[in-house]
């Protein structure tokens, strides 16, 4: 595999990389959408 660079999810408040083929990383997230929030509720190990 060469440098894959996966995209940031796009919520504001969450690091995780995005889903392929999405531009969030869980239903959590895209629920969510561009609300701010102090810390990311999608329960991946990186955000907890």
């Amino acid at each position: 595999m060469a440098d894959e660079k996966k995209e940031k999810c796009a919520h504001p408040s969450c690091d995780c990389p995005a889903e392929e083929g999405s531009k969030y990383c869980s239903e959590y997230c895209k629920e969510a959408g561009n609300v701010t929030e102090i810390g990311c509720g999608c329960e991946h190990l990186g955000c907890r």
